[in-house]
């Protein structure tokens, strides 16, 4: 059986300026998602998942998210969860 794996990525996400807090509120209803930073426009989003599918997915909302212009996916990190100290 294969190894349980952590999907670690960064997104930036180009909303109106002004718009950062209510679309940052949004991001943080989809699962997996948190924001890092957000202003002049763009939010950096991180998004941990299980699998490359389930990156995607979050991607995905991520773009179809009320006041998002477009979502860029920027870095992708893929580690076994023992190396991060996590269990499946």
């Amino acid at each position: 059986m294969p190894e349980a794996q952590g999907h670690i990525s960064s997104a930036i996400l180009r909303v109106r300026p002004g718009d950062e807090a209510p679309v940052a509120a949004r991001v943080a209803g989809v699962a997996g998602c948190e924001v890092a930073i957000a202003q002049q426009g763009r939010l950096v989003v991180l998004i941990e998942t299980a699998s490359r599918g389930a990156t995607g997915a979050a991607l995905t909302q991520l773009t179809l998210l009320d006041g998002v212009h477009s979502a860029c996916m920027v870095y992708e990190q893929v580690e076994s969860l023992n190396s991060l100290g996590e269990t499946a």
